[in-house]
């Protein structure tokens, strides 16, 4: 506006000079010219400044109002800040030049740098490995091309080698002015990574995985390719993921605007679906646990969560994550077999035997029946061992436990007492019969090799046989057993002594 009046004036300035020099040439009068251009400046000048003065309150408002704008423009960028701030995953958004243009805090704290030395960096130049700088550029292309990135990455930091799992997604949206720009977060999974090696040790911390593992997915079930959708009221699907869509089979324009229970995996799951659904649009939430069988034959177990929410109306939505827990259940089966199983032989293990056993002797016990045990090793086990390798060892040892339990009735109780020695506890058996059940089991050996990896071994086993006395604890029983034992590796093995 400055310019403008600038060049008014001198226009004003030029015309009035001009026509002061046409009075001065037709009259020759040079009193008369000067008046003639004092009035020809004077008038326009005059002129001018009540059109400006007039003009002014609209320019002042229209300086305002882009104040206004840029005022709410800032607040708006400000407001963005402190929302991405807040999250404890770190994320950051570059332009289509892979040049940072907004960070987190998160993210400014984990590379190490404050916020304003970051903008206008390109990301891939704070990397320290040229490797890594030129994956982050192929990526950035990739993703400005309409490619999704989302991969779990595994790095060691720091000079003791500290191990890291996250996982990393990187997407393209639209900015204000409609240009390309690329959105990446990170997400710590170095926590589940590592509880997850250790599921076999204790079933206490595969339960505290477990619910770290549901707290995490509901912080970024967003990102995560687990299946979720989006009912109104009516239990009618709004939205929902390709996730949901490639475990129902179904496309997604088939399920909207469907009932979720005509789009269930079974038809059983549906029966609960109104009356929980009316119980989330009231306020409450809703977590379970669901098991159930694929058409091949493969389990499935998932945790159901259902959640409140409303749409950008106001309206009340349903919004439910289907978060599968199938490897971890199966390590808690597994581990509660493990409990009370050898995980070698397949045979109960020492802590089941005498659990069992005490059991046993007590129901024998009350309706006065005869238990008789029997106690065995392998016969120069150790030779096997030294010649063909532990892991042969460990092979014959499966297949004494196959050969013994085609041996034994399904009422007795066989058990892997430690290294290659094995207890059997006969109910309902005195020692008359207990002997011919003993010398089957040795000719069952005895009789034919082993056969392991293209060897045949010769095996032939040693042991006690024993009637359990009346007031003999099971302890006492087993070491009269065990001297019985000893007895007949003495008298030249292959062979059961009683006692």
């Amino acid at each position: 506006m400055r310019k403008a009046l600038l060049l008014e004036g001198l226009m004003v300035a030029i015309a009035a000079l001009g026509l002061g020099a046409a009075a001065w040439w037709l009259t020759g009068l040079i009193w008369l010219a000067l008046p003639v251009c004092a009035c020809s400046a004077v008038l326009p000048v005059c002129f001018l400044r009540c059109r400006d003065i007039s003009q002014r309150p609209q320019a002042d408002r229209l300086e305002a109002g882009l104040a206004a704008e840029r005022g709410e423009h800032e607040a708006t960028r400000q407001f963005i800040q402190r929302l991405l701030d807040v999250v404890p995953m770190p994320i950051y958004v570059k332009d289509a030049n892979s040049r940072v243009i907004v960070v987190n805090q998160a993210q400014a704290e984990q590379w190490g740098r404050v916020r304003e030395e970051i903008i206008g960096t390109r990301s891939f130049d704070l990397a320290v490995d040229v490797e890594r700088t030129k994956l982050s550029f192929a990526e950035d292309v990739r993703v400005l091309g309409g490619e999704v990135i989302y991969k779990e990455e595994h790095v060691l930091r720091g000079f003791q080698g500290r191990e890291q799992f996250r996982i990393i997604t990187k997407g393209r949206c639209e900015d204000t002015q409609g240009k390309h720009v690329i959105v990446c977060a990170r997400f710590d999974t170095t926590g589940w990574r590592q509880a997850e090696r250790e599921l076999q040790q204790t079933l206490e911390r595969e339960v505290l995985l477990r619910e770290r593992y549901q707290e995490f997915i509901q912080r970024v079930i967003d990102v995560i390719p687990d299946p979720f959708y989006i009912k109104d009221r009516n239990s009618k699907i709004l939205m929902l993921n390709a996730a949901f869509a490639d475990e129902r089979g179904r496309s997604r324009e088939s399920m909207l605007g469907k009932h979720s229970s005509t789009v269930a995996v079974r038809p059983e799951f549906s029966l609960d679906t109104a009356r929980e659904d009316d119980a989330v649009v009231r306020g409450e939430t809703i977590d379970k646990e669901q098991h159930y069988v694929m058409d091949n034959g493969d389990e499935r177990f998932r945790i159901i969560s259902k959640r409140p929410c409303t749409d950008a109306d106001g309206m009340p939505v349903i919004v439910v994550a289907h978060i599968n827990i199938t490897r971890w259940k199966l390590a808690e089966r597994k581990l509660a077999r493990l409990a009370h199983e050898d995980e070698l032989t397949g045979l109960p293990n020492r802590r089941r035997f005498i659990s069992e056993a005490e059991r046993l002797i007590s129901l024998a016990t009350r309706h006065g029946n005869p238990l008789s045990l029997i106690i065995f090793d392998l016969d120069l086990f150790k030779q096997i061992n030294d010649e063909h390798g532990h892991v042969t060892g460990d092979q014959v040892l499966q297949k004494v436990a196959a050969r013994l339990m085609a041996q034994m009735r399904s009422e007795d109780l066989p058990c892997r007492w430690g290294g290659e020695e094995f207890v059997v506890l006969l109910t309902m058996t005195d020692m008359p019969m207990a002997i011919p059940v003993a010398e089957r089991l040795r000719e069952a050996f005895a009789g034919a090799p082993i056969e392991v990896d293209q060897l045949s071994l010769a095996l032939t086993i040693s042991g006690g046989v024993v009637q359990k006395l009346a007031h003999e604890s099971l302890n006492e029983c087993i070491a009269r057993a065990d001297k019985a034992l000893y007895a007949a590796k003495h008298a030249g093995r292959n062979r059961f002594l009683s006692a």
